[in-house]
């Protein structure tokens, strides 16, 4: 019980500097992407469907906390909707059948900055698929992301262009026997305010 106790109070006191010495540094924003995607399988699977990218659309907002004038950390909450063309297997006929899906992200991210203009950015998401379409599998799990972006800064404002790829169900919660796993890739405008 005591070693829990001060495990307990130890996180707490490291999160509560970080906190305090990132105040100066806290950054509110909001987030806009467009992307193509995809759907594939670790696994090849002959004979089966396949699937057709079209356009996803993403929205959130973001918070950045900086740790150091270099490393900041990232999160925040994403809605994006992905279109998607369902093709069937050819047993007489190929049926074609359009829809999408959409998730729901909280991502945890670093960026390092590269000189005053550039940074890298990357890191794991929790992933929430709130509507099901029985024609994809579930996009539920833990998922990642990676880019390398560019900032300007005007005063407490900054706004980013961030190209990126991003692989959802990466460790998906519920994985099927060949788990179809939606991977985009595109850009994305963030628009801050720095506190």
């Amino acid at each position: 019980m005591k070693k829990t106790t001060v495990a307990v109070l130890a996180f707490v006191l490291s999160i509560c500097h970080v906190v305090s010495y990132a105040q100066s540094k806290i950054e509110v924003g909001a987030r806009f992407g467009l992307a193509g995607n995809t759907l594939h399988r670790f696994q090849r699977l002959d004979g089966g469907g396949s699937s057709e990218g079209r356009l996803s659309l993403l929205a959130g907002v973001r918070l950045v906390y900086g740790l150091t004038e270099r490393l900041m950390l990232v999160s925040g909450l994403d809605y994006a909707r992905h279109n998607l063309t369902m093709v069937g297997a050819p047993m007489p006929e190929q049926v074609r059948m359009d829809g999408r899906i959409t998730t729901l992200s909280l991502p945890f991210g670093v960026e390092w900055s590269i000189g005053q203009w550039f940074f890298i950015h990357g890191g794991p998401s929790i992933d929430i698929q709130p509507e099901k379409w029985e024609q994809v599998d579930s996009q539920d799990g833990i998922g990642f992301s990676a880019g390398i972006g560019g900032r300007y800064a005007l005063s407490n404002w900054s706004f980013s262009l961030i190209p990126s790829v991003k692989q959802y169900a990466l460790m998906p919660f519920g994985k099927e026997r060949y788990h179809q796993r939606l991977m985009t890739a595109g850009a994305v405008l963030a628009i801050g305010y720095r506190f």
